[in-house]
């Protein structure tokens, strides 16, 4: 009888997962296709963009401002550049590679270079939305169907939750039910919630990419309590 009851068990939890997986799956490939398909992104050549960002006081009064250019010649190698504090840096990474030069000069510091690798992961990660929730190192588990109040309004939602292993930060996504577009991702990092929001869309070479972004400090229930940080991304026609 024990053996009957562990076997009906095994095969309950691993319906249930094959289940959950298969829901993740059909969620992201309609997600995919919204943000203009897997095909356009694997294919991608020359996608170039600035990207400034407002960093904002509780006040909202901006207190520093970033700006940079990134260059994607294909999906996996990027180049970015940008000035700090009266130099010029260029940083180059790809599969196989990462280069980082300040002023010209090639930088061999590892701080240095794992800061800027962080910085370039980072900008991929959260650009190539919800493309790179397609790496097989993403652990996705799908949690319901909620109502989210984002600025423009309220939106009922798929929340998703991802995981890494290399990684104690807890990532959410949320698409939008009727257009199944990421209409916002937030992270818990350290024991701060943060919540950003795609307040504007473009279209650029075949994808869905962002146009403006808000973060926000937000509580466990993703309720939005102060803007942390604005996002503007302007593509470059090449």
């Amino acid at each position: 009888m024990r053996i009957i009851i562990r076997l009906l068990l095994f095969v309950f939890i691993f319906s249930s997962c094959s289940t959950q997986d298969q829901m993740v799956n059909d969620l992201l490939s309609k997600s995919l296709s919204a943000h203009g398909g897997f095909g356009n992104y694997s294919n991608l050549k020359d996608l170039h963009y600035r990207k400034t960002t407002y960093t904002v006081n509780t006040s909202n009064t901006i207190t520093d401002t970033l700006k940079q250019t990134i260059s994607h010649p294909r999906y996996d190698v990027t180049y970015l550049q940008y000035s700090s504090k009266g130099s010029d840096i260029a940083v180059f990474h790809s599969d196989n590679e990462f280069t980082l030069n300040i002023d010209g000069k090639l930088i061999r510091d590892n701080g240095l270079i794992e800061e800027h690798r962080s910085m370039v992961d980072g900008a991929k990660f959260v650009f190539f939305q919800p493309f790179k929730l397609k790496d097989q190192a993403a652990q996705i588990s799908y949690q319901s169907i909620r109502e989210l109040a984002l600025p423009g309004g309220a939106k009922n939602v798929h929340h998703l939750q991802v995981t890494y292993k290399e990684s104690s930060d807890v990532w959410h996504f949320f698409i939008d039910t009727n257009s199944y577009q990421l209409v916002a991702n937030a992270v818990k990092h350290n024991d701060k919630m943060s919540l950003i929001t795609n307040d504007a869309m473009q279209w650029y070479k075949g994808l869905l990419v962002h146009q403006k972004r808000t973060s926000y400090l937000s509580n466990n229930d993703f309720i939005l309590l102060l803007p942390q940080a604005f996002y503007d991304y302007e593509m470059i026609v090449s």
